[in-house]
């Protein structure tokens, strides 16, 4: 329990004033031994023991009430998130809110987590008061300050988004806030269904919120409104492949696509035939798809465009559920891009496996252009239109590096494997980029080989195939590899814990090292060529993505102005007053020009895995932190005052107090007159 009016405490040992008063008045009066007295207190013995208890009782209600009274002008509180450390007064009031898909999943009356969460703090704050408001969103993550309380609820960004979250980036906000403003006693509100993908519980980022806000003079208090119950019911869609095709009939739209569903083992092994809508370019057709177990995937469906149409948009949904934001999926198709591969190289022996596996292109019809870049041509390094840099030699350094980071800021692809130095021992020259370098050459003999241990099969250039058969990655063998230095998402690792594929998180684009050479002498990716082709041919796709006019998007920061973009409005539902900067955060199809690019959630947020209690007391260990559990549609608040409660107590005390207070009533007595006595 906590109060609002904790100071009012102060005033509780009031309650010691009937005890005092009761013993002032035992004081009051001296005991003289009188003989005729002791016949009437031989003869009221019997009632002394009720007496005493009479006395005990009306002691004990005049204490309660007095305690009643002073926890009501207190104003306390109940609540499963405020401790006994809450209350007070506080100056700043900071929400951290996650706006993210996985918000929207529905409960009770067909409210959202989001909706919910919404309504709670607003409820919270409304009670506990406070002298300022700030709002720190999942999207645009810069603090907002607010005047009133409504204003804050009613903020655009207080609705629903499309983008991931990051509450490491959230937090690290509220600390720059708290140093730019240094306000007095502040409380943090963290409202999220605790979705890995949005807590990013491995980044680094951790330690140093941690630490900061340990360090601030001022109280910090969080508390974190988690909503982590699970649909159970719940379907989602992701178109994974689109591409236009040209045949001898006309062109067509082939697509393929993916429903997963959550849902209980017993619920999973019964057949459920789920319908999908299709729409390209206002065109509509239906189609559907037999769902046994978790997941159910449509490979190259065609869909035939009219006439010759070359370019255009469209759209996927499925019947609406507990979760709507993961029930549409949008798409652009164009005229394919160039499939441009640049290949940086000082060993044309070493590299020339990762030549073949980019030139051999999956469609006849989209052949692959390797260009092949000695080191000394670097300065004529033409990346414009590249959908993957490979790079074989020492890590790029001043412009060069910075041309890269363009080149990968736009959406570009990059792999870098061991430059030749790293073999000979002489590294690499101490070059590092994107904060991730060469280490010592670590080289093994015919009889100790290392094998790749653990990879990541569910997700990015390791995933398992569309039909889900796994890639052979543990049939890997690797005679000799080089250290990494740097943090990254490790997708493969070798025996010892060393690192196979480094990913760096990037916001767009992506960023690939791998520590082994595709020499024969060093591995045998290029005799097991089957992963290293997987891996090179996903990389030039996703970077496809990011070329042509019509391109896909996962929805987040825009690297370009908003202000010319324009809906393709008969493709996107939702709140027809949508802001500009709101855009690149929300699914559905847009043109800015002759561009068209559709905008999806992410990958991550079709994952279900939540944050684990422990880790939880990991990242929030040292801090004042609380935590409450709710559910979608909760009608109950997080803060309630429960003056009233005491009131009531305080009003039942001195009733029972006025009972044991009326004297006791004494049996009628029958006086005998001299006449009945002599009768008896």
């Amino acid at each position: 329990m906590s109060f609002l009016q904790p100071w009012l405490l102060l005033a509780l040992p009031l309650i010691a004033l009937p005890i005092i008063i009761h013993l002032i008045n035992q004081w009051r009066y001296q005991t003289k031994r009188w003989g005729a007295m002791m016949f009437l207190l031989a003869a009221n013995r019997m009632n002394r023991g009720y007496a005493k208890l009479r006395q005990y009782l009306i002691l004990a209600m005049r204490v309660l009430a007095i305690a009643g009274l002073i926890f009501a002008i207190s104003r306390p509180l109940a609540s499963g998130l405020l401790g006994l450390g809450a209350g007070g007064k506080t100056d700043t009031s900071i929400v951290l809110l996650d706006r993210s898909p996985s918000m929207q999943e529905q409960g009770v009356g067909g409210q959202s987590k989001l909706d919910t969460g919404r309504r709670q703090i607003a409820q919270a704050l409304q009670t506990l008061g406070a002298s300022k408001w700030v709002l720190i969103e999942s999207n645009l993550i810069e603090p907002q300050s607010f005047e009133t309380l409504d204003a804050l609820v009613d903020s655009p960004g207080t609705k629903a988004s499309s983008a991931t979250a990051s509450l490491p980036a959230m937090l690290q906000s509220a600390v720059d806030y708290l140093n730019a403003n240094k306000p007095g006693p502040t409380e943090l509100w963290i409202c999220s269904d605790l979705r890995t993908a949005d807590w990013s519980v491995e980044s680094g980022n951790w330690n140093a919120v941690r630490d900061a806000l340990q360090s601030f003079p001022q109280s910090v208090r969080i508390h974190l409104l988690a909503y982590a119950e699970p649909a159970e019911k719940n379907l989602s869609l992701r178109v994974t492949d689109v591409r236009r095709e040209s045949t001898d009939a006309g062109n067509e739209v082939v697509m393929s696509l993916q429903i997963s569903q959550t849902a209980s083992e017993d619920s999973t092994s019964a057949k459920r035939v789920v319908p999908i809508q299709l729409e390209i370019d206002g065109a509509r057709s239906e189609l559907s798809v037999e769902l046994t177990g978790n997941q159910a995937e449509v490979r190259n469906h065609r869909v035939s465009l009219s006439g010759n149409q070359r370019r255009g948009w469209g759209k996927v949904s499925i019947p609406a559920d507990q979760n709507n934001a993961d029930n549409e999926f949008y798409l652009v198709f164009d005229e394919p891009p160039v499939r441009r591969i640049v290949l940086v190289s000082e060993d044309r022996n070493a590299t020339r496996p990762l030549e073949i596996a980019a030139a051999v292109a999956p469609d006849a019809q989209a052949p692959s252009m390797v260009d092949v870049v000695a080191p000394d041509q670097l300065d004529s390094l033409v990346l414009d239109g590249a959908s993957l840099v490979i790079w074989q030699t020492t890590l790029p350094q001043g412009d060069l590096a910075g041309a890269m980071r363009d080149y990968i800021g736009g959406g570009g692809q990059a792999i870098f494997f061991p430059p030749a130095g790293v073999h000979s021992g002489v590294g690499g020259s101490g070059a590092e980029f994107m904060g991730v370098r060469w280490g010592e050459w670590v080289a093994r003999d015919e009889n100790s080989k290392v094998m790749v241990e653990n990879w990541r099969g569910d997700q990015d250039l390791l995933a398992a195939t569309r039909s889900g058969a796994g890639l052979p990655v543990g049939q890997l063998e690797v005679r000799g590899y080089a250290r990494l230095t740097g943090e990254g998402s490790k997708l493969a690792t070798l025996t010892g814990g060393d690192s196979l594929l480094l990913k760096v998180p990037t916001e767009k684009g992506g960023i690939y090292f791998c520590s082994a050479s595709p020499s024969g002498d060093s591995s045998t990716l290029a005799a097991n060529g089957i992963v290293l082709y997987a891996v090179i041919q996903r990389a030039i796709d996703q970077g496809l993505s990011s070329l042509g006019n019509n391109t896909a998007r996962i929805a987040g920061p825009a690297d370009e102005p908003t202000e010319s973009w324009k809906r393709v409005r008969t493709t996107i539902g939702g709140d027809e007053q949508l802001l500009s900067t709101e855009m690149p955060w929300q699914a559905g199809v847009y043109q800015n020009e002759d561009r068209m690019f559709a905008i999806n959630r992410s990958l991550p947020e079709d994952q279900r895995d939540l944050v684990s209690e422990k880790e939880l007391e990991r990242l929030f260990d040292g801090l004042d932190f609380s935590r409450v559990n709710d559910s979608a549609g909760s009608l109950a608040g997080i803060v309630r005052e429960i003056w009233r409660l005491f009131v009531f107590s305080m009003i039942v005390a001195m009733l029972i107090e006025a009972v044991l207070c009326m004297p006791r009533k004494q049996p009628a007595k029958i006086l005998a007159t001299p006449q009945l006595q002599r009768a008896a």
